[in-house]
């Protein structure tokens, strides 16, 4: 035989083995040349089922804790819904200085709540921090074992995106908090609970000069930046890599923090699965970096996607948060006219002009005249508390965020530009004092921050009046309930 030649039956079975190696490797390598040719399709959600009259919600608190008058608040206003409020057996405790709960107890009250078939929705009392820490200790099996509607805002965007990624909807809406503060009044209230009866909203918004114009249908996810970013290294990162609509918005952060989230956006490949962005309220951010806006500095982000953006969607930190359904397919139509954001799931549509809610929410606020109150620092009832002699003109800020019993209200500073105007004259020179007297239980460094943020806010108002800032902070433990703690802008004019 020659010393190259081979068997006949050698040749056949190395033949059938070389086919049944490429066989083989097509199926191996299919799913990975599927990821390379594009991205993963949506994950598919279900709603659940919309609310009746005598279903049960569970109020639960998985982030900061929350008081026992807002719980009782917000239930006395589900009860005049025709819902029935249940509480979770450890909603009310506290771990630490702010959290409610263990991390154990918080993912135990939404197991209780998943396992009660009778309980059909739930309500997040209060965002804050800490539902990171249920992210990977809560199975999404469970949750899409058993669709309820999860409602909630800011730091509830883990719990809204771990359904998502478990195929059920939830609901970017207010809280508990903000409905018992309301008495559930308002338009963000009563959308909401339109919507868990089964009344979608269509939203139509007016246009915005950041827009980018086109029209896309995806998956809509996302929600507080600062709290998405993190979900990509937990159980939740399916989200991240479907071809989706993302939301996202913002409090408090600069424009530089923010800028940082939208490049680990690029750099970890989200913003090449979106097929549209909406941007939403961007509240109390300061603006470090030099752009007009957030939105003019995210577009340049964006841009080289070609993909549609729209700007200015009414919902986040400010007092107009309108509910978004989470999870739902969505039909983004941006126009150079406006623009339309539509739900395509089963429910009766009913068009929302954002726009006039606008409107009559800014109208309602100048009517109520609530946000501060300016009183001179003789007639301050706490005046005994400040261990500073200032002179009797001496104008005191009492602003209406105070704290409740750590519940922290709504505020913007859009709505103290009014009373700084009235307050500051050119020839005028000041001494600001942010003074935070709060309950022993209030935590420290978000006041401070939020002081800062105020006395340069006030400093560019009024430019050239502010020859000085402190921030103090205080504890008090005598206050009692109607009386728990004051934020306080204490105003002192300095003469030459």
């Amino acid at each position: 035989m020659p010393p190259n030649s081979t068997p006949k039956n050698m040749n056949r079975q190395t033949f059938w083995i070389r086919i049944a190696l490429i066989a083989l490797s097509l199926i191996v390598l299919r799913p990975i040349a599927g990821s390379a040719q594009g991205s993963k399709k949506p994950p598919k959600c279900v709603a659940p089922a919309y609310l009746k009259a005598g279903d049960k919600v569970a109020l639960l608190t998985p982030s900061y804790f929350g008081s026992e008058e807002n719980i009782h608040k917000a239930a006395k206003v589900l009860r005049s819904w025709g819902l029935v409020p249940v509480v979770g057996p450890n909603t009310g405790h506290k771990y630490l200085t702010n959290y409610a709960g263990t991390a154990e107890e918080r993912i135990a009250d939404l197991r209780w709540a998943l396992a009660d078939p009778d309980i059909k929705a739930i309500l997040c009392m209060r965002g804050g921090y800490g539902t990171l820490h249920l992210a990977d200790g809560l199975p999404l099996q469970e949750l899409a074992a058993a669709p309820k509607w999860i409602i909630g805002y800011s730091d509830i965007t883990t719990l809204l995106n771990m359904e998502a990624s478990a195929g059920v909807m939830g609901i970017h809406g207010v809280m508990g908090c903000n409905i018992a503060a309301r008495g559930g009044s308002g338009s963000s209230c009563t959308l909401l609970r339109d919507l868990l009866m089964g009344q979608i909203p269509q939203y139509e918004l007016p246009a915005h000069n950041q827009n980018i114009l086109g029209q896309v249908t995806g998956t809509l996810v996302g929600g507080n930046l600062a709290t998405f970013v993190p979900l990509f290294c937990t159980q939740a990162n399916e989200i991240g890599e479907s071809d989706i609509i993302l939301f996202v918005e913002e409090v408090e952060e600069s424009h530089h923090s923010i800028d940082r989230f939208f490049n680990m956006l690029k750099m970890s490949g989200v913003l090449a699965h979106c097929k549209g962005i909406i941007l939403g309220d961007f509240t109390d951010c300061e603006n470090d970096v030099g752009y007009e806006s957030v939105e003019a500095m995210l577009r340049e982000y964006i841009a080289p996607y070609n993909i549609p953006l729209l700007c200015g969607f009414p919902a986040g930190h400010e007092k107009l948060n309108l509910p978004l359904v989470m999870g739902a397919p969505v039909t983004m139509d941006v126009r150079a006219d406006g623009a339309t954001l539509t739900f395509d799931i089963p429910g009766e549509q009913k068009v929302v002009f954002t726009e006039e809610l606008r409107k009559l929410q800014t109208e309602t606020v100048a009517a109520e005249k609530d946000y501060s109150e300016i009183i001179t620092f003789q007639n301050a009832e706490f005046a005994e508390c400040l261990d500073i002699q200032p002179s009797k003109d001496t104008i005191l800020v009492k602003l209406y965020w105070r704290l409740a019993i750590a519940e922290l209200l709504e505020f913007s500073l859009a709505e103290l530009d009014s009373v700084f105007q009235t307050i500051c004259t050119e020839s005028d020179h000041f001494e600001l004092t942010y003074w935070d007297y709060t309950i022993k239980e209030a935590s420290y460094f978000p006041d401070i921050r939020r002081g800062v943020f105020l006395c340069r806010r006030l400093d560019s108002i009024c430019p050239n009046s502010v020859s000085k800032i402190n921030i103090r902070h205080e504890t008090i433990e005598r206050y009692t309930e109607k009386q728990p703690g004051y934020r306080i802008l204490m105003i002192c004019p300095v003469r030459e």
